[in-house]
């Protein structure tokens, strides 16, 4: 490693040689290479002054803008670690990870966030304006910063699903940023011409989308995926500069049904790359096709492992695989051993346990250590104290050398491309008034997994559904919901005594309690034909029978992709319906209150 810069080594670097490059474009905002250093060691000396130091946790909750990126590179350049937080979620989430953390800052410009013991800074304040350019530019020195940057010094923290309840902050290192982003620069030369940072930043697809261009030279294009609120419509990718190109997109497999109608101006010229949950090859033809030239690569690695690890590409002209796509082979400097219960390889075609090694295995769980040791264990194939990190994976070994994604060992799922364990989301609703016993177990769902939360009621159950739901609104992201509650008169248990998890499945299947409304027909007044018209395109995207005006499009199984195609299909049929809308609103009737005042009729609205 000692060859090997660290992140913010790579952004100074690249300032020094190409101090006039566009570092980072936000809307009409741009920042040079020399802009950014600049700014980012300013504000790195300032972190100094307000007490932030070698081994800190800096908590920052910034919208995806020019701020994060000067933020988060700021925070490297002082020697402490990022904590990033999406201030979208539910105020008790994002309390329950400042809790678990305890950063000695934060950087917000969010009033709403969860106040905590430590400072906060707000960078829109013309005061720290003021005392930021009464500072130095130039490259911070060990003597400033109070010693080096080590190898295994943390430089960010990114907090996952937790069985207990309790999120999970992993402790990512320098070492395990840089030889990440070491090998990126290889195997994606389309980061040089610039990438498109779109996605939460509490969400670590992120981090190649920020830090890859900017190790290399390239822009970070800061853009959403789907159009804002002022821009009706619906049409992914709009609002980039005319001219500007990005070589680097990296998008979820949920992601690409939306991405079939990117323009062509706006396709990736160099790079897709596809991560954080199964890929399945047909989900890729239509790409193959509008992009020819592009190299597709199938991206796996838990945050744990630092992003990614594992790689299968797909080169231009190579046939795309039918079904699920192998996710590949290690990526320089990772081993990927597959093992029994006994820790012992198993044979080539057999099924076993993927357990990663190499320098891009995390410290472990914040203030966790027995999960740490339980977890990352010591590598035996090793001639050194390394260690290996117990995935869950099941995975086996396909004739050529490749890894095929088998599934999980526990019960951990991906839903929307997030890791979610179904026993957090039962820790939350078991703690609820009226609640006996909760099994969450995860299913199809006319949008992909969804969970659904089967409840032994304790008391009166009448209306018990809906507050259950209502309630974890308050405490979990959206993701982490359950898009159907199922009262049952007891739990099933297995000859062991636990929950017969595959007896509750088959005994309520998601096509059934999610085609079920949660509303009698006629309990919410009579429908507007704005209302009619959305119940009508929910149920067609839900699958579902029937959709009443009260009913909340998410609780019936929609999700964001989902809801991004009912706006567009609105808007089709007369509605002024925007994604956001529908995302805020959630219940039919809302949706339709919300499109009233620039809709003139929906009379003779047409068929979608």
């Amino acid at each position: 490693m000692n060859d090997v810069l660290f992140a913010h080594e790579l952004l100074e670097a690249q300032a020094a040689r190409i101090p006039a490059a566009v570092a980072v474009r936000d809307g009409d905002r741009v920042l040079t290479y020399a802009e950014l250093d600049t700014r980012a060691n300013r504000l790195a000396r300032y972190l100094r002054t307000l007490g932030v130091g070698s081994g800190s946790l800096v908590a920052v909750a910034l919208p995806r803008s020019a701020d994060l990126v000067v933020a988060l590179s700021s925070v490297l350049k002082a020697g402490a670690a990022y904590l990033p937080l999406d201030p979208d979620y539910p105020p008790a989430h994002v309390s329950a990870v400042l809790e678990d953390a305890r950063p000695v800052l934060l950087i917000t410009a969010y009033p709403s966030v969860p106040q905590l013991s430590a400072p906060q800074l707000r960078l829109e304040e013309p005061g720290t304006e003021q005392a930021l350019v009464a500072l130095p530019g130039g490259t911070l020195t060990d003597d400033e910063r109070g010693r080096a940057v080590r190898p295994l010094d943390t430089a960010y923290v990114i907090h996952t699903s937790g069985s207990t309840g309790r999120p999970k902050g992993v402790m990512v290192t320098h070492q395990g940023l840089a030889s990440y982003l070491a090998w990126c620069r290889d195997a994606y030369p389309g980061l040089a011409e610039g990438a498109l940072l779109h996605s939460a930043v509490a969400f670590d697809l992120t981090v190649t989308a920020l830090f890859g261009p900017l190790s290399v030279g390239g822009a970070v294009v800061v853009r959403d995926l789907v159009a804002r609120d002022d821009d009706m419509s619906c049409e992914p990718l709009n609002g980039i500069a005319s001219g500007i190109r990005v070589g680097f997109l990296k998008v979820t497999p949920s992601h690409l049904a939306l991405l079939d109608a990117v323009p062509e101006p706006l396709l990736p010229t160099t790079d897709l790359v596809v991560g954080g949950e199964q890929l399945l090859g047909e989900q890729l033809e239509e790409w193959r096709r509008r992009v020819p030239g592009v190299v597709i690569t199938n991206e796996y690695g838990p945050t744990e492992a630092t992003v990614g690890c594992v790689t299968y590409r797909l080169e231009p002209g190579d046939s795309v695989p039918q079904g699920p796509v192998p996710i590949g082979r290690p990526a320089p400097g990772v081993q990927a051993h597959v093992l029994d219960e006994q820790f012992r390889p198993v044979a080539d075609g057999a099924v076993g346990e993927l357990f990663v090694a190499g320098d891009q295995v995390a410290l472990g769980y914040l203030n966790q250590p027995e999960l740490t040791a339980e977890r990352f264990i010591a590598d035996p194939f090793a001639s050194s104290n390394a260690r290996m990190y117990r995935t869950g994976d099941l995975v086996r070994r396909l004739p050529d050398g490749d890894l095929a994604y088998v599934g999980r060992v526990d019960q951990q799922v991906k839903i929307r491309s997030h890791r979610v364990e179904p026993g957090e989301l039962e820790a939350v609703l078991a703690a609820m008034d009226g609640v006996g016993q909760v099994c969450v177990t995860a299913e199809p769902g006319p949008g992909g997994l969804c969970l659904v939360a089967h409840v032994v009621p304790q008391g009166e159950a009448d209306g018990l559904a809906r507050r259950l739901r209502h309630q974890a609104a308050e405490q979990l992201p959206a993701y982490m919901l359950p898009s159907a509650v199922v009262l049952v008169d007891r739990m099933p248990l297995t000859p062991q005594g636990k929950v017969d998890r595959a007896a509750l499945t088959a005994a309520f299947p998601a096509t059934q309690v999610l085609r079920a409304p949660l509303s009698e027909p006629g309990t919410g007044g009579a429908a507007t034909d704005a209302e009619e018209l959305l119940a009508r395109l929910c149920a067609e995207l839900l699958g579902v029978d029937r959709v009443d005006p009260a009913d909340n499009f998410f609780t019936l199984g929609g999700n964001s992709l989902l809801g991004i195609q009912l706006a567009a299909r609105a808007r089709r049929s007369g509605l002024a319906l925007t994604p956001t809308d529908v995302f805020r609103c959630g219940t039919v009737r809302a949706m339709a209150a919300r499109s009233a005042d620039t809709t003139p009729s929906v009379q003779g609205a047409g068929q979608c």
